[in-house]
């Protein structure tokens, strides 16, 4: 038992020592009668007080002395994503106090790398919270406030501002009785696709989106043609979500046979050995007909990662929200 509570001690020490020298490092350049203040708001951090965190920093580099002092200035940099997201989270009425002070603190900055990321993290931040449906107007103002005043300045920033816009358009056509189940399910794989696929990790999860990509591009080979209307009306109402698809709807109005031979050609990879083209075909050609009947399903809502269902409860053996075709228990309710 002794031996137990002298290793404790011994790990103790050596965590203590590690966190007094990380804040050594966090307060370095910050004039000494500041230090405590700035290692209180270090505590209020750790601990979640997020807001109380960041009136500190910003009551202290309101001095003379620290007015232009990169290390408060980038600590709040790392707060204001956290004082936002509490904001949303909590309902406590207080995001729009916040964000005007979040847009004041970027127009004093530079734009350097390190800022854009943390802006980056606060879009990722706030993408995640899109079910709350108070939010969603917020968010995309934010989005476009982002994009009008020019913070993310690097090119490939671009995608990620075209990927938040899709992501709260698509908590719109969910919800749209204009846009139907076909197109919803097609422009929820356009953005798997574009946004999502690269950063899926294991064999297997990426098979099964790839799965799902080609199956809705299939439906969308067959739905096209005099649904030019619907998709005109989506071009028009959810352009970022809808240029993850644009490509593929040119080369299916330019030869839909072709386009769809293709697709095809990519879904043999996922069949058994025992399955012919043929057979395939004919199965493929069954689901579509089986998803253009089937009641509409649970919203499926993009949150820059994944995505989460909401709406009427899924059976077991009711077809898949994702639009694989497969029963929800063989798909994405294992």
């Amino acid at each position: 038992m002794d031996d137990n509570k002298e290793v404790l001690k011994m790990i103790n020490d050596g965590n203590k020592r590690f966190n007094d020298k990380k804040r050594e490092e966090n307060t370095a350049g910050i004039p000494p009668k500041y230090i405590d203040r700035i290692n209180t708001a270090m505590d209020y951090e750790d601990n979640g007080y997020y807001e109380k965190a960041k009136d500190i920093c910003e009551e202290v580099l309101a001095t003379e002395e620290c007015r232009d002092n990169e290390t408060i200035k980038l600590m709040l940099a790392r707060l204001f994503p956290k004082v936002l997201e509490s904001d949303i989270f909590d309902a406590n009425k207080k995001y729009q106090q916040h964000i005007e002070e979040y847009y004041a603190f970027l127009d004093g900055m530079t734009m350097n790398d390190l800022i854009q990321e943390y802006i980056v993290e606060t879009l990722a931040k706030l993408c995640d919270l899109l079910d709350n449906e108070w939010f969603r107007p917020l968010f995309r103002e934010f989005v476009g406030t982002i994009e009008k005043k020019g913070y993310l300045n690097n090119e490939e920033y671009r995608k990620t501002l075209d990927s938040a816009y899709a992501s709260v358009e698509s908590t719109m056509y969910f919800e749209d009785s204009a846009v139907g189940i076909i197109m919803k399910n097609v422009l929820k794989s356009g953005y798997d696709r574009e946004y999502v696929l690269d950063t899926i990790d294991g064999a297997d999860k990426k098979k099964k989106m790839e799965l799902d990509i080609n199956t809705n591009l299939f439906y969308l080979c067959k739905y096209y043609e005099g649904k030019i209307e619907e998709i005109d009306y989506i071009r028009k109402t959810y352009p970022h979500s809808y240029e993850c698809i644009e490509r593929d709807g040119e080369e299916i109005k330019s030869d839909k046979d072709r386009k769809s031979e293709q697709i095809i050609d990519k879904l043999t990879q996922f069949a058994s050995d025992k399955v012919d083209r043929e057979d395939l075909v004919k199965a493929m050609d069954k689901a579509y007909e089986y998803m253009i009947k089937s009641r509409p399903k649970p919203t499926v809502i993009h949150s820059g990662k994944t995505p989460y269902y909401r709406g009427d409860k899924i059976g077991r053996n009711d077809l898949c929200p994702c639009g694989s075709g497969r029963k929800y228990k063989q798909c994405c309710g294992r």
